[in-house]
Protein backbone atom coordinates (compact mmCIF):
# COMPACT_ATOMS: atom_id res chain seq x y z
CA UNK A 1 0.00 0.00 0.00
CA UNK A 2 0.93 3.49 -0.92
CA UNK A 3 0.52 5.76 1.96
CA UNK A 4 0.46 9.72 0.00
CA UNK A 5 1.25 13.33 2.43
CA UNK A 6 2.49 14.88 -0.34
CA UNK A 7 3.47 18.38 1.72
CA UNK A 8 4.92 16.45 4.65
CA UNK A 9 1.98 17.79 6.71
CA UNK A 10 1.89 15.35 9.61
CA UNK A 11 4.99 13.63 9.48
CA UNK A 12 5.00 11.92 12.97
CA UNK A 13 1.42 10.66 12.29
CA UNK A 14 2.25 9.39 8.70
CA UNK A 15 5.39 7.47 10.54
CA UNK A 16 3.35 6.31 13.26
CA UNK A 17 0.87 4.64 11.43
CA UNK A 18 2.91 3.01 8.48
CA UNK A 19 5.24 1.44 11.69
CA UNK A 20 1.42 0.24 12.94
CA UNK A 21 0.53 -1.21 9.31
CA UNK A 22 3.63 -3.21 9.17
CA UNK A 23 3.04 -4.61 12.65
CA UNK A 24 -0.49 -5.06 11.09
CA UNK A 25 0.82 -7.20 8.11
CA UNK A 26 1.14 -4.60 5.19
CA UNK A 27 4.03 -3.52 3.00
CA UNK A 28 4.34 0.23 2.76
CA UNK A 29 5.93 2.81 0.89
CA UNK A 30 5.23 6.35 2.49
CA UNK A 31 5.19 9.11 -0.52
CA UNK A 32 6.11 12.38 0.81
CA UNK A 33 8.41 15.28 0.74
CA UNK A 34 11.37 16.09 3.16
CA UNK A 35 10.16 17.80 5.71
CA UNK A 36 11.82 21.28 6.52
CA UNK A 37 11.68 21.48 10.54
CA UNK A 38 13.13 18.86 11.63
CA UNK A 39 15.20 15.13 10.64
CA UNK A 40 12.96 12.10 10.72
CA UNK A 41 13.72 9.18 12.49
CA UNK A 42 15.19 6.34 9.84
CA UNK A 43 12.21 4.28 8.66
CA UNK A 44 12.92 0.93 9.88
CA UNK A 45 10.09 -1.99 8.20
CA UNK A 46 8.90 0.83 5.77
CA UNK A 47 9.99 2.54 2.66
CA UNK A 48 9.66 6.33 2.41
CA UNK A 49 10.18 7.95 -1.24
CA UNK A 50 10.33 11.52 -1.31
CA UNK A 51 7.99 12.46 -4.76
CA UNK A 52 7.45 16.02 -4.03
CA UNK A 53 8.88 19.40 -3.25
CA UNK A 54 12.32 18.12 -3.39
CA UNK A 55 13.34 21.68 -4.47
CA UNK A 56 11.05 23.97 -2.10
CA UNK A 57 11.82 21.37 0.78
CA UNK A 58 14.69 20.62 -0.33
CA UNK A 59 18.56 21.31 0.32
CA UNK A 60 17.48 24.22 -1.82
CA UNK A 61 14.58 25.25 -0.08
CA UNK A 62 17.16 25.48 2.89
CA UNK A 63 20.14 27.41 1.15
CA UNK A 64 17.23 29.61 0.04
CA UNK A 65 15.87 30.26 3.79
CA UNK A 66 12.48 29.53 2.41
CA UNK A 67 11.12 28.45 5.87
CA UNK A 68 11.72 32.46 6.51
CA UNK A 69 10.26 33.75 2.89
CA UNK A 70 6.94 32.14 2.71
CA UNK A 71 5.61 33.51 -0.39
CA UNK A 72 8.56 32.56 -2.36
CA UNK A 73 8.55 29.27 -0.82
CA UNK A 74 4.47 28.95 -1.99
CA UNK A 75 5.27 29.73 -5.47
CA UNK A 76 7.89 27.37 -6.27
CA UNK A 77 5.70 24.53 -4.98
CA UNK A 78 2.71 25.73 -6.74
CA UNK A 79 4.90 25.25 -10.14
CA UNK A 80 6.89 22.00 -8.85
CA UNK A 81 3.64 20.26 -7.95
CA UNK A 82 2.04 19.00 -11.49
CA UNK A 83 5.43 18.03 -12.03
CA UNK A 84 5.80 15.78 -9.02
CA UNK A 85 2.50 14.25 -9.55
CA UNK A 86 2.87 13.98 -13.51
CA UNK A 87 6.63 12.12 -12.66
CA UNK A 88 4.81 9.89 -9.68
CA UNK A 89 1.59 8.44 -11.70
CA UNK A 90 4.45 7.45 -14.43
CA UNK A 91 6.25 5.52 -11.96
CA UNK A 92 3.01 3.92 -10.28
CA UNK A 93 1.76 3.00 -13.81
CA UNK A 94 4.93 1.09 -14.53
CA UNK A 95 4.92 -0.21 -10.18
CA UNK A 96 1.04 0.00 -9.24
CA UNK A 97 0.64 -0.50 -5.76
CA UNK A 98 -2.24 -2.22 -4.20
CA UNK A 99 -3.98 0.67 -3.50
CA UNK A 100 -3.47 4.73 -2.24
CA UNK A 101 -4.29 5.76 0.73
CA UNK A 102 -4.12 9.43 0.84
CA UNK A 103 -3.73 11.72 4.47
CA UNK A 104 -3.54 15.06 2.57
CA UNK A 105 -4.51 16.84 -0.52
CA UNK A 106 -2.79 19.71 -1.74
CA UNK A 107 -4.78 21.13 -4.60
CA UNK A 108 -8.11 19.43 -5.14
CA UNK A 109 -7.94 20.57 -8.74
CA UNK A 110 -4.78 18.94 -9.84
CA UNK A 111 -5.54 15.68 -7.09
CA UNK A 112 -8.76 15.04 -8.39
CA UNK A 113 -7.63 13.74 -11.97
CA UNK A 114 -4.82 12.09 -10.77
CA UNK A 115 -7.00 10.01 -8.32
CA UNK A 116 -9.02 8.89 -11.66
CA UNK A 117 -6.75 8.38 -13.59
CA UNK A 118 -5.17 6.03 -10.82
CA UNK A 119 -8.65 4.62 -10.30
CA UNK A 120 -9.30 4.25 -13.55
CA UNK A 121 -5.75 1.56 -13.54
CA UNK A 122 -7.90 -0.53 -10.96
CA UNK A 123 -5.83 1.22 -7.98
CA UNK A 124 -8.20 2.35 -5.20
CA UNK A 125 -8.23 5.32 -3.54
CA UNK A 126 -8.43 5.58 0.40
CA UNK A 127 -8.39 9.18 1.57
CA UNK A 128 -8.14 9.79 5.72
CA UNK A 129 -10.34 13.42 6.11
CA UNK A 130 -8.45 14.79 9.04
CA UNK A 131 -10.04 17.96 8.68
CA UNK A 132 -13.59 18.27 6.96
CA UNK A 133 -12.75 21.62 5.05
CA UNK A 134 -9.39 23.44 5.01
CA UNK A 135 -9.41 26.06 8.30
CA UNK A 136 -8.99 28.60 6.33
CA UNK A 137 -11.25 27.65 3.70
CA UNK A 138 -11.86 29.52 0.10
CA UNK A 139 -14.93 30.26 -1.76
CA UNK A 140 -15.77 27.31 -3.54
CA UNK A 141 -13.86 24.69 -1.08
CA UNK A 142 -16.92 23.08 0.04
CA UNK A 143 -17.44 21.72 -3.57
CA UNK A 144 -13.94 21.13 -4.48
CA UNK A 145 -13.83 18.65 -1.35
CA UNK A 146 -17.06 17.25 -1.98
CA UNK A 147 -15.96 15.78 -5.37
CA UNK A 148 -12.66 14.85 -3.90
CA UNK A 149 -14.35 12.79 -1.33
CA UNK A 150 -17.05 10.89 -4.00
CA UNK A 151 -14.11 9.97 -6.05
CA UNK A 152 -12.33 8.07 -3.28
CA UNK A 153 -13.65 4.63 -2.73
CA UNK A 154 -13.54 4.91 0.87
CA UNK A 155 -12.79 7.87 2.97
CA UNK A 156 -11.95 7.05 7.18
CA UNK A 157 -12.29 9.48 9.70
CA UNK A 158 -11.58 9.66 13.43
CA UNK A 159 -14.99 9.53 15.31
CA UNK A 160 -18.03 9.35 14.73
CA UNK A 161 -19.37 12.28 14.53
CA UNK A 162 -17.37 13.46 11.58
CA UNK A 163 -18.55 10.30 9.86
CA UNK A 164 -22.32 11.60 10.54
CA UNK A 165 -21.16 15.31 9.07
CA UNK A 166 -19.25 13.90 5.85
CA UNK A 167 -22.40 12.12 5.37
CA UNK A 168 -24.93 14.54 5.89
CA UNK A 169 -23.12 17.81 4.57
CA UNK A 170 -21.54 16.35 1.67
CA UNK A 171 -24.21 13.11 0.77
CA UNK A 172 -21.67 10.38 0.89
CA UNK A 173 -22.98 7.16 1.34
CA UNK A 174 -22.47 5.35 5.09
CA UNK A 175 -21.09 2.32 3.36
CA UNK A 176 -17.96 4.46 2.11
CA UNK A 177 -16.98 6.15 5.24
CA UNK A 178 -14.99 4.67 7.71
CA UNK A 179 -13.99 5.08 11.79
CA UNK A 180 -10.32 4.88 12.71
CA UNK A 181 -9.09 6.42 15.49
CA UNK A 182 -6.48 8.57 15.22
CA UNK A 183 -3.18 6.97 17.56
CA UNK A 184 -1.35 8.77 20.01
CA UNK A 185 1.15 10.72 18.54
CA UNK A 186 4.91 11.17 20.10
CA UNK A 187 5.04 7.12 21.18
CA UNK A 188 8.66 7.16 20.57
CA UNK A 189 9.85 9.61 23.12
CA UNK A 190 10.18 8.95 26.38
CA UNK A 191 8.48 9.93 29.31
CA UNK A 192 10.38 12.46 31.61
CA UNK A 193 9.42 13.32 35.07
CA UNK A 194 7.74 16.48 35.90
CA UNK A 195 10.86 17.84 37.69
CA UNK A 196 13.52 16.81 34.75
CA UNK A 197 10.95 18.07 31.99
CA UNK A 198 10.95 21.17 33.18
CA UNK A 199 14.39 21.72 34.32
CA UNK A 200 15.32 21.00 30.72
CA UNK A 201 12.96 23.98 29.49
CA UNK A 202 13.56 26.43 31.99
CA UNK A 203 10.40 26.38 33.68
CA UNK A 204 9.61 26.91 37.19
CA UNK A 205 9.80 23.45 39.50
CA UNK A 206 7.14 24.06 41.53
CA UNK A 207 3.95 26.45 40.01
CA UNK A 208 1.19 24.97 38.37
CA UNK A 209 1.49 25.24 34.57
CA UNK A 210 -1.60 25.45 31.67
CA UNK A 211 -0.03 23.92 28.38
CA UNK A 212 -1.03 25.77 24.91
CA UNK A 213 1.05 23.69 22.24
CA UNK A 214 1.68 23.29 18.25
CA UNK A 215 1.28 25.41 15.40
CA UNK A 216 -0.35 28.66 16.63
CA UNK A 217 -3.92 29.14 14.02
CA UNK A 218 -6.95 31.31 14.58
CA UNK A 219 -8.97 28.45 14.49
CA UNK A 220 -6.99 26.99 17.88
CA UNK A 221 -8.60 29.61 20.33
CA UNK A 222 -5.66 31.11 21.50
CA UNK A 223 -6.81 34.22 22.41
CA UNK A 224 -9.83 32.58 24.23
CA UNK A 225 -7.48 30.92 26.21
CA UNK A 226 -5.66 34.41 27.19
CA UNK A 227 -8.82 35.76 28.12
CA UNK A 228 -9.63 32.60 30.19
CA UNK A 229 -6.23 33.01 32.05
CA UNK A 230 -6.32 36.62 33.06
CA UNK A 231 -10.10 34.96 34.83
CA UNK A 232 -7.88 31.76 36.28
CA UNK A 233 -4.85 33.90 38.16
CA UNK A 234 -7.85 35.44 39.94
CA UNK A 235 -8.84 32.02 41.94
CA UNK A 236 -4.96 30.22 40.99
CA UNK A 237 -2.61 33.13 41.68
CA UNK A 238 0.34 31.28 41.30
CA UNK A 239 -0.89 29.59 37.63
CA UNK A 240 1.95 30.28 34.98
CA UNK A 241 0.31 29.85 31.37
CA UNK A 242 2.86 28.29 28.78
CA UNK A 243 2.35 29.27 24.93
CA UNK A 244 5.12 26.94 22.77
CA UNK A 245 4.61 26.42 19.61
CA UNK A 246 5.69 28.70 16.03
CA UNK A 247 2.61 31.02 15.07
CA UNK A 248 1.09 30.68 11.66
CA UNK A 249 -0.83 34.23 12.56
CA UNK A 250 0.24 37.66 13.36
CA UNK A 251 1.08 36.98 17.27
CA UNK A 252 1.74 40.65 18.22
CA UNK A 253 -2.39 40.96 19.23
CA UNK A 254 -1.85 38.43 21.52
CA UNK A 255 1.31 40.12 23.06
CA UNK A 256 -0.51 43.29 23.29
CA UNK A 257 -3.55 41.28 25.34
CA UNK A 258 -1.37 40.02 27.45
CA UNK A 259 0.78 43.43 28.25
CA UNK A 260 -2.97 45.04 28.24
CA UNK A 261 -4.04 42.47 31.41
CA UNK A 262 -0.55 42.74 33.04
CA UNK A 263 -0.02 38.90 32.30
CA UNK A 264 3.70 39.07 30.56
CA UNK A 265 5.32 37.87 33.77
CA UNK A 266 3.14 34.79 33.99
CA UNK A 267 3.22 33.78 30.87
CA UNK A 268 6.52 31.71 28.64
CA UNK A 269 6.35 32.26 25.06
CA UNK A 270 8.65 29.65 23.13
CA UNK A 271 7.20 30.65 19.61
CA UNK A 272 9.05 28.32 17.50
CA UNK A 273 8.62 24.78 15.55
CA UNK A 274 9.23 22.44 18.50
CA UNK A 275 11.14 19.27 17.62
CA UNK A 276 9.15 16.53 18.89
CA UNK A 277 11.74 15.90 21.80
CA UNK A 278 10.89 19.52 22.88
CA UNK A 279 6.93 19.17 22.31
CA UNK A 280 7.24 15.84 24.53
CA UNK A 281 9.27 18.00 27.59
CA UNK A 282 6.70 20.69 27.48
CA UNK A 283 3.70 17.55 27.67
CA UNK A 284 5.63 15.92 30.21
CA UNK A 285 6.21 19.35 32.41
CA UNK A 286 2.34 20.41 32.38
CA UNK A 287 -0.08 20.27 34.80
CA UNK A 288 -3.15 20.57 32.71
CA UNK A 289 -3.02 20.54 28.65
CA UNK A 290 -5.59 23.39 27.39
CA UNK A 291 -7.55 22.71 23.67
CA UNK A 292 -9.09 25.65 23.43
CA UNK A 293 -10.38 24.86 19.77
CA UNK A 294 -13.35 27.24 17.93
CA UNK A 295 -13.82 24.37 15.60
CA UNK A 296 -12.07 21.80 14.92
CA UNK A 297 -12.42 18.02 13.36
CA UNK A 298 -9.88 16.13 15.42
CA UNK A 299 -6.43 16.90 17.48
CA UNK A 300 -3.06 15.40 17.27
CA UNK A 301 -2.17 17.08 20.30
CA UNK A 302 -5.61 15.19 22.50
CA UNK A 303 -3.86 12.05 22.24
CA UNK A 304 -0.02 12.86 22.29
CA UNK A 305 -0.99 14.81 26.00
CA UNK A 306 -3.36 11.18 26.84
CA UNK A 307 -0.06 9.01 25.82
CA UNK A 308 1.84 11.28 28.71
CA UNK A 309 -1.26 11.14 30.71
CA UNK A 310 -1.70 14.78 31.18
CA UNK A 311 -5.10 16.24 32.04
CA UNK A 312 -7.11 18.17 29.23
CA UNK A 313 -9.50 21.10 29.14
CA UNK A 314 -11.08 21.03 25.74
CA UNK A 315 -13.64 22.89 23.98
CA UNK A 316 -17.17 20.94 22.76
CA UNK A 317 -16.46 20.87 19.45
CA UNK A 318 -15.88 18.32 16.38
CA UNK A 319 -14.62 14.69 17.35
CA UNK A 320 -13.38 16.14 21.03
CA UNK A 321 -17.10 15.69 21.89
CA UNK A 322 -16.89 12.86 20.64
CA UNK A 323 -13.29 11.25 22.39
CA UNK A 324 -13.21 13.26 25.21
CA UNK A 325 -15.40 12.30 28.27
CA UNK A 326 -16.49 15.09 30.53
CA UNK A 327 -15.22 14.82 33.81
CA UNK A 328 -13.82 10.74 32.97
CA UNK A 329 -10.51 11.88 30.54
CA UNK A 330 -11.19 15.48 30.57
CA UNK A 331 -12.96 18.41 31.14
CA UNK A 332 -15.21 19.81 28.26
CA UNK A 333 -16.45 23.59 27.82
CA UNK A 334 -18.22 25.41 25.03
CA UNK A 335 -16.36 27.32 22.55
CA UNK A 336 -15.41 30.46 22.95
CA UNK A 337 -16.57 31.02 26.21
CA UNK A 338 -13.73 32.44 28.42
CA UNK A 339 -15.53 32.30 31.99
CA UNK A 340 -16.20 28.41 31.34
CA UNK A 341 -12.39 27.75 29.82
CA UNK A 342 -11.57 28.94 33.54
CA UNK A 343 -13.88 27.33 35.44
CA UNK A 344 -12.57 24.14 34.01
CA UNK A 345 -8.77 25.04 34.41
CA UNK A 346 -8.94 26.28 37.92
CA UNK A 347 -10.76 22.24 38.64
CA UNK A 348 -8.13 20.72 37.23
CA UNK A 349 -5.27 22.64 38.76
CA UNK A 350 -7.37 23.02 42.58
CA UNK A 351 -7.76 19.32 42.50
CA UNK A 352 -4.71 16.93 41.73
CA UNK A 353 -6.84 13.98 42.41
CA UNK A 354 -9.22 14.70 39.43
CA UNK A 355 -6.44 15.71 37.25
CA UNK A 356 -4.34 12.14 37.96
CA UNK A 357 -7.66 10.46 37.28
CA UNK A 358 -8.25 12.37 34.38
CA UNK A 359 -4.68 11.60 33.03
CA UNK A 360 -4.69 8.04 33.53
CA UNK A 361 -7.91 7.46 32.17
CA UNK A 362 -6.55 9.44 28.67
CA UNK A 363 -3.66 7.07 28.91
CA UNK A 364 -5.21 3.96 28.89
CA UNK A 365 -7.43 5.25 26.50
CA UNK A 366 -4.34 6.03 24.65
CA UNK A 367 -3.01 2.33 24.60
CA UNK A 368 -6.79 0.91 24.02
CA UNK A 369 -9.45 2.50 22.32
CA UNK A 370 -7.00 5.25 20.36
CA UNK A 371 -4.02 2.90 20.13
CA UNK A 372 -2.04 2.35 16.83
CA UNK A 373 -3.04 -1.36 16.87
CA UNK A 374 -6.74 -0.08 16.62
CA UNK A 375 -5.93 2.53 13.88
CA UNK A 376 -4.00 -0.43 11.73
CA UNK A 377 -6.67 -3.02 12.15
CA UNK A 378 -9.34 -0.54 11.17
CA UNK A 379 -7.63 0.86 8.30
CA UNK A 380 -6.43 -2.97 7.17
CA UNK A 381 -10.14 -3.80 6.79
CA UNK A 382 -10.51 -0.64 4.66
CA UNK A 383 -7.33 -1.94 2.61
CA UNK A 384 -9.13 -5.35 1.89
CA UNK A 385 -12.50 -4.53 1.10
CA UNK A 386 -11.22 -1.66 -1.76
CA UNK A 387 -8.67 -4.05 -2.79
CA UNK A 388 -11.09 -6.86 -3.18
CA UNK A 389 -13.71 -4.70 -4.98
CA UNK A 390 -11.11 -3.29 -7.20
CA UNK A 391 -9.95 -6.93 -7.92
CA UNK A 392 -13.50 -7.80 -8.68
CA UNK A 393 -14.06 -4.55 -11.19
CA UNK A 394 -10.84 -5.50 -12.98
CA UNK A 395 -11.69 -9.05 -13.94
CA UNK A 396 -14.82 -7.92 -14.50
CA UNK A 397 -13.95 -5.50 -17.03
CA UNK A 398 -11.66 -8.06 -18.65
CA UNK A 399 -14.88 -10.62 -19.27
CA UNK A 400 -16.51 -7.68 -20.74
CA UNK A 401 -13.54 -6.72 -22.59
CA UNK A 402 -13.25 -10.29 -23.69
Amino acid sequence: MALLDPNANTPPYDRALSRALVRAGCRVELVTAPFLYEPQPRARDYRVRYAFFQLAAGSLGRRLGLDARPRLRRLLKAAEYPFDWAILLARLARYPPDGLHVQWTVDPRLDLPAWRRLRRRGVPIVYTVHNLLPHAARAGDAARFGRLYHAADRVIVHARRSASRLAERFGLPASRIAVAPHGALLEDQPALDRVAARRRLGLPPDLPLVLFAGLIEPYKGLGDLIAAFGGLVRSVPAARLVVAGRPNEPFEPYRATLAAQGLNDRVHLDLRYLPSADLAAYLCAADVVALPYRDATSSGLLTAAWRFGRPVVATDVGDLAELVADGESGLLVPPSNPPALAEALARALGNPALAARLGERGRRQSLTDQSWARAAERTVDVYREVVDEAGRWRRHSYTSAV
